[in-house]
């Protein structure tokens, strides 16, 4: 697959005039496809502007196909409207947020929600040693260390001596559960089953499947006359 040409300002508009039973509404959605942010690869999306009698006028207005002037009323991933007033858009929404690297954090973000680690990477009741910031050492703590109320013994003989022992500092894993609908829509992939999500190869499995995807995302992006 040739390289994808990286731009600056791409964009197209599309408009939906209604009328719903709060009265006469527009909606303008913008799509985009570019380097905007300036991240270094061009990135997808799909927002709008939903307008209407009950808004803030200064937050822009718009004329309704009927002549009425209607005040902007909401922005932002507005995707169920947008299906709803723009059907034609709805086979897009899906590839909001994807880059021409891939699904936004499509690897971490789909392991970790498939995954049963919470966000130490560790499972319920795992234990992980902990390392020194500045040296990079592993920390130990010392167990058993009496308190001071303990230090005083009464006893007919001297009591035995007192051993101190060093032990690994850390923390217990919380685990977390599994999310497989989150996961599946990070991944872009709808119909993975549940053992797909959670092999132990998943990691495997979503690299192998990026090129592909990523071919039918171009594909989608250029058939709104976009350059890839």
């Amino acid at each position: 697959m040739s390289p994808s040409i990286l731009t600056k300002n791409q964009t197209k508009t599309f408009r939906a005039d209604y009328v719903t039973s709060s009265g006469p509404e527009t909606l303008i959605v913008t799509v985009r496809h570019d380097d905007q942010c300036g991240n270094g690869h061009n990135t997808f999306s799909i927002t709008a502007d939903l307008y209407a009698t009950r808004g803030s006028s200064r937050d822009g207005t718009v004329k309704h196909a009927n002549g009425r002037t209607l005040k902007w009323s909401a922005g932002g991933c507005l995707h169920d409207e947008i299906a709803k007033r723009l059907p034609e858009l709805a086979p897009l929404l899906k590839w909001h947020g994807c880059s021409t690297d891939g699904p936004l954090h499509y690897i971490a973000n789909t392991t970790y929600l498939a995954g049963d680690r919470d966000h130490w990477g560790l499972r319920k009741g795992e234990f992980r040693q902990l390392n020194d910031r500045a040296t990079g050492l592993p920390l130990w703590t010392l167990r058993d260390v009496p308190r001071y109320t303990d230090r005083t013994k009464a006893s007919d003989e001297k009591p035995l001596p007192f051993v101190l022992d060093w032990e690994p500092y850390g923390t217990v894993g919380e685990g977390k559960e599994r999310d497989l609908d989150a996961a599946r829509r990070a991944a872009l992939w709808p119909d993975a089953t549940e053992d797909e999500l959670t092999a132990d190869d998943l990691r495997d499995r979503l690299e192998a499947r990026l090129p592909a995807l990523l071919a039918e995302f171009r594909a989608a992006v250029e058939s709104l006359g976009f350059t890839y």
